[in-house]
């Protein structure tokens, strides 16, 4: 069994503004790396084991500091990355007309340069299925973004893509959602 602690990434003056980050690579507010610096001490009970995060720095940042001090190295891993948002890249969720983050996923089309749904599950799904293999026994924290969580959380229970069995979660920044996977392929 696996134990997966997996955690969005800390707040940007993009999250804060309400802009969709995207692949844009956005730093963390200082009071950002202080809050992460404070989930880290929260999670001080926790047994991490290993530690991979999506190579922008708001990931990095955050996965940093909350193992700060354990003598883990954290791991970049591309497949964490967040999802292309083409065009939509920037911009607010006033300025598209969209409600809130849940929303975005239906507005994401090729034709805005987003990248394809079922290629974001494909990467998250490959990142869990290395996971099943190599981490048996251990407690792996996780560290991405919101709409990579989200595929990723259905990656976990999924083998294959099916738009119509996805639903988007919402994860707020900072928060930690932590899961059993079962080891093996």
């Amino acid at each position: 069994m696996i134990r997966l602690i997996i955690i969005r990434h800390a707040k940007t003056a993009w999250n804060k503004a309400g802009r969709i980050q995207g692949r844009s690579d956005i730093p963390l507010l200082p009071e950002s790396v202080v809050a992460a610096r404070e989930e880290g001490r929260r999670l001080a009970g926790e047994r991490i084991d290993a530690a991979y995060a999506s190579p922008l720095s708001r990931a990095m940042e955050t996965a940093k500091a909350i193992v700060e001090g354990r003598g883990i190295e954290v791991q970049a891993d591309a497949r964490l990355l967040e999802r292309d948002f083409g065009k939509y890249d920037g911009r607010t969720y006033d300025e598209l007309g969209l409600a809130d983050h849940t929303k975005l996923f239906f507005a994401l089309t090729e034709d805005v340069g987003a990248e394809p749904s079922a290629d974001v599950f494909a990467r998250v799904r490959s990142f869990v299925d290395d996971l099943r293999r190599t981490c048996d026994g251990k407690t792996v924290l996780v560290v991405s973004h919101g709409v990579c969580i989200s595929f990723l959380v259905y990656a976990l229970t999924h083998d294959e893509w099916k738009e119509s069995e996805y639903s988007m979660n919402y994860v707020p920044n900072l928060t930690a959602c932590v899961y059993e996977l079962e080891a093996g392929v």
